[in-house]
């Protein structure tokens, strides 16, 4: 790493995650060399009920909180936080339900310094019991979303890949990729001015999908970096509400290929999400797992709603 202090903002964005905000925070603060790194740290709460954010036990000289009095989504959460650091060099996105390491944020500065064609980069995520998470998603093109919603991606994965996440990816290795997970997302704060954020359109899910393909099409490339870890519970706020989940993930998705490949695309694919889909999904889970459907079916019930 250049010998110069480099300033890193981090962004953390919170919905009642309880107790896991404080112990990320706590890695946060822990972990940083302070002779290398000029930190700060914002949380950006989006009005959540629970006691997350009592946290005494935090340096507050470091820690900013904003309190939205609503959800205003996550997108919308980064772009407010961004704004309220002034100038920094690097810029990280990071979810309340992760832990760092102590040479994760020196590794990571250094990483983009000696790589000026990498400008977005995220690391391998691992959960509480050391396994590796996939955290690359490939670019949701319309045809991997159609075979998503007739459910080919899930019975012939190796044939039909999934719209997203890359499951099928050895995350041992390091490579260039479409998108890296939200949860640890690194950059230089001039690629984030350049992209003008996150689109808040979106209120959550597929924003950093849609970050990164308006970065690539700026030249903007994303980088898995392997030899870089963090531990990722994953879920952390939305596990008991999973109806709730899916339907925002699904509501994004419609906005994504409505927004990247045209109104004909996008309402193509809004039918079939409402006629196909709930029956591909719920056929799926009597496999897999049959109580998921009651959920399967409130989300899906709550996207007509949205929609009618």
């Amino acid at each position: 790493m250049n010998k110069r202090k480099k300033s890193l903002g981090v962004v953390v964005v919170n919905y009642n995650a309880g107790e896991m905000l404080n112990n990320c925070l706590n890695s946060v603060f822990r972990e940083h060399n302070p002779e290398l790194i000029d930190l700060k740290v914002i949380v950006v709460d989006n009005a959540s009920n629970d006691e997350s954010l009592n946290l005494d036990e935090i340096d507050n000289k470091k820690l900013i909180i904003i309190r939205n009095l609503i959800n205003k989504g996550f997108g919308t959460a980064c772009n407010q936080g961004v704004k309220a650091f002034g100038e920094v060099d690097y810029i990280l996105f990071l979810n309340p339900d992760t832990l760092v390491n102590t040479t994760t944020f020196e590794k990571s500065i250094s990483f983009l310094e000696e790589n000026d064609n990498v400008s977005i980069m995220g690391t391998m995520h691992k959960d509480e019991n050391g396994k590796v998470k996939a955290s690359c998603s490939r670019r949701p093109t319309f045809k991997r979303v159609l075979s998503d919603i007739l459910g080919l991606s899930k019975i012939l994965p190796k044939i039909f890949k999934p719209a997203t996440v890359m499951s099928d990816f050895d995350h041992e290795k390091s490579r260039f990729v479409d998108q890296v997970m939200g949860a640890y997302m690194f950059m230089k704060k001039q690629v984030f001015e350049d992209i003008n954020g996150f689109d808040e359109s979106f209120f959550v899910y597929y924003e950093d999908a849609d970050f990164a393909l308006r970065a690539l099409n700026k030249g903007h490339m994303s980088y898995y970096n392997s030899d870089i870890q963090i531990i990722h519970h994953g879920r952390g706020t939305t596990a008991k509400i999973s109806d709730i989940s899916l339907f925002y993930n699904l509501r994004s998705r419609v906005q994504f290929v409505k927004k990247h490949y045209g109104r004909l695309n996008g309402f193509i694919i809004q039918v079939l999400t409402f006629i196909v889909e709930p029956f591909t999904r719920i056929g799926y889970n009597l496999i897999k797992n049959p109580k998921e459907n009651k959920n399967t079916i409130k989300a899906f019930i709550k996207l007509y709603r949205d929609q009618f």
